[in-house]
């Protein structure tokens, strides 16, 4: 099997672009296409867009001990940047919709992208607006680039991993995964020209197979076939579809979130000149940034409808409206003004806990009933646009210098829509205006969440056939996963080894970070994702015959006050031995073990890594020493102590590290552009 596998990369890799290529050749060199170390274990990795790429890079940071990762991904034009970043659904006008100082890989080095892009970045096949550009903390920047950056940094991770860590990329669509023995097996159809399913035997799985297939509304159901539509504008081939459109055509686009945007960005991009109508149900828009905008943190008073002893839809929903107000009045919010464009994005985030609070508290049915009702206002409001997306439209729906505006929004509910004029155009109907015929219809209503039913062979066997995944209950988007991207299975109980990445986690984002709109997964999301199921990969590979460490209970690490309290109660009742004991512990994770964690975590590369292990393990080894003398226990009762308080503090340090709150410090030629704004107290 290793011969095989080895054999399809190479014939899979002669089928690249040029580009591909050379990064692909770059981290064969590190092994992917060689056997693995004797008594490696294997993480497959099932999707190799943004959350795999990423969740790959971070394995390969910090595995220690003999491992092979899989990356398989079934559409080169995703790899290493999914239908976010990837060359398959991008052009070089698509921006990301972030500044340039917040999108990198590695919180914990704030300053990765930056350093990469203006010193690092080969820039050769850049257009030539960016070949000489320089990139600052509040630039805006090319989804392209953005997956060059992956795609460079998961090359330069299989460089400077362990000699015995080693990363293989394969192409080919997951069709099963299913448990046996301790682990699992992952069934891939072959990509290659040779073809075959194949076997991967499997000691982990992490899923990170992006969105389910774009939304099918029932008023398709007449054109879902005709080359006037375009169901899924980032699939592979839309760019091209894009440039059929006539520069004198009418296009209709359903649906107004950021996908609307990126439509009519590949529409000017294709040379499209004519009209485009931006269609919703309740007509809503993204605002866009002031120039000088920063992604401040609010924090705001419990709105005191949350004060009911029951909370209904309707109470809630008067309630946020009559919260709001207060808001905009206590902050002096103007019509038209910067603070105005960005105020209802600051409160969403500032309600973050409040989320979490409302949606513990209602019924299931009512919380997805808000979501879904409220689903184009939320998703609006939650985030704004960086003018170099948000301007391309907004200059476009007003007319200037004697030019008519080329975009209109309509609110309106579509009927139906049908082929006319021997299909060349399309009729679409509303329930309360006038029916337009258009040249072009494009589907951005989005993707689709409901697990429950998925037209995902493989998630319909996880969910429906083995019963290893079960849809969010409270917000039935995505699946049920534990604090760590676990899956939930349908009996309640942790699927053992198998994790999800990305889009899927939707759900459990909103109830557990009381996190909507686009933010259930942004970059910001999805890194701090990949970081933390990442590292407790590991611990699991490590710890897999340790059922003390398999049992720490969830959140525990939260705290280094209760995980110490834990571990002390478990090795003496007696007091006041078990006070000292508590407090010698909790000093010590305080004092020593946790900023070593954190240099280890924060470490540039593996010489790095490797100096602060050893520091951190030889610490721990004459800690555990010291508490045997001073509380009379035994080797291995210290040992175990020392290996339960390692483990706390280095998850303690994750959680920190993925904490928006408590964002790294920048320590580079950058620092002196970053402005922290204060914090608003109500």
């Amino acid at each position: 099997m290793e011969t095989q596998h080895s054999t399809m990369q190479d014939d899979h890799s002669r089928h690249r672009g040029r580009a591909d290529t050379g990064m692909r050749a770059s981290s064969m060199q590190h092994g992917p296409t060689g056997s693995a170390a004797p008594g490696a274990r294997r993480v497959t990795i099932v999707g190799a867009g943004f959350s795999g790429t990423l969740t790959a890079i971070r394995l390969l940071h910090f595995a220690d001990t003999p491992l092979e990762i899989c990356l398989i991904e079934r559409e080169e034009g995703y790899r290493y940047g999914g239908i976010a970043f990837g060359w398959a659904s991008t052009n070089w006008e698509h921006m990301l919709n972030i500044q340039a100082g917040r999108i990198t890989l590695r919180r914990e080095r704030p300053e990765d992208f930056l350093e990469w892009a203006n010193e690092e970045a080969d820039r050769s096949e850049w257009p030539q607006k960016w070949q000489y550009h320089t990139f600052g903390v509040a630039c805006v920047v090319p989804r392209r680039i953005f997956r060059q950056y992956l795609a460079e940094r998961l090359r330069g991770a299989a460089a400077d991993a362990h000699a015995d860590v080693t990363l293989r990329e394969l192409t080919g669509e997951v069709i099963d995964v299913r448990g046996q023995g301790d682990g699992y097996v992952v069934k891939y159809a072959d990509a290659g020209e040779q073809g075959g399913v194949h076997d991967l035997p499997s000691d982990q799985v992490i899923l990170a197979t992006g969105h389910l297939s774009p939304v099918q509304a029932p008023f398709y159901h007449r054109i879902k076939d005709s080359d006037r539509f375009i169901a899924d504008p980032y699939a592979p081939g839309a760019q091209e579809r894009f440039r059929e459109v006539g520069p004198e055509e009418t296009v209709l686009v359903t649906g107004s979130a950021l996908s609307a945007f990126d439509t009519v960005i590949s529409l000017v991009h294709a040379g499209h000149r004519g009209q485009i109508l931006i269609c919703s149900r309740g007509g809503h828009m993204h605002g866009t940034y002031p120039v000088d905008h920063e992604h401040d943190i609010w924090q705001t008073r419990r709105p005191p409808f949350l004060d009911a002893e029951k909370l209904t839809p309707e109470s809630v929903v008067e309630g946020i409206k009559a919260e709001y107000a207060y808001l905009r009045d206590a902050q002096g919010v103007k019509p038209g003004s910067a603070l105005d464009a960005v105020f209802p994005e600051r409160v969403m985030k500032a309600w973050e806990p409040y989320v979490i609070e409302l949606i513990s508290r209602m019924d299931a049915r009512d919380v997805r009933m808000l979501l879904d009702r409220y689903k184009s206002l939320i998703v609006t409001h939650r985030t704004s646009t960086v003018r170099e997306i948000g301007g391309v439209v907004r200059s476009r729906m007003r007319g200037f210098n004697g030019a008519p505006k080329t975009v209109d929004v309509l609110s309106a509910g579509i009927q139906d829509m049908r082929p006319v004029e021997d299909g060349t155009k399309i009729r679409v109907i509303f329930a309360d205006q006038p029916d337009v015929i258009v040249d072009r219809v494009v589907n951005c209503l989005g993707n689709k969440t409901d697990y429950e039913r998925p037209d995902h062979p493989l998630w319909n066997g996880l969910v429906n056939g083995y019963g290893y995944a079960q849809p969010q209950t409270k917000t039935h988007r995505g699946v049920e996963v534990g604090a760590h991207g676990q899956l939930i299975a349908a009996d309640g109980t942790a699927a053992r080894g198998l994790f999800g990445v990305g889009p899927m986690r939707q759900g459990d984002e909103t109830t557990r970070r009381g996190r909507l709109g686009a933010f259930v997964f942004s970059i910001g999301t999805l890194r701090n994702q990949c970081f933390d199921t990442a590292m407790e990969v590991l611990r699991r590979l490590k710890s897999a015959s340790d059922e003390e460490q398999m049992d720490i209970p969830d959140g525990i690490h939260h705290c280094l006050i209760r995980s110490s309290d834990w571990i002390a109660a478990d090795l003496t009742a007696e007091e006041p031995q078990a006070t000292r004991l508590r407090e010698r512990l909790q000093s010590y994770a305080r004092d020593s073990a946790y900023p070593n964690a954190v240099n280890y975590l924060q470490a540039k590369d593996r010489t790095e890594r490797r100096k602060y292990r050893g520091i951190l393990d030889d610490d721990l080894a004459d800690f555990g020493a010291a508490l045997a003398r001073e509380f009379d226990l035994t080797a291995q009762h210290a040992r175990r102590a020392v290996s339960l308080l390692a483990t706390l503090v280095e998850k303690h340090a994750v959680h920190n590290l993925c904490d928006i709150t408590k964002l790294a410090g920048w320590d580079s030629q950058y620092g002196d552009q970053v402005k922290h704004a204060p914090k608003k107290g109500m």
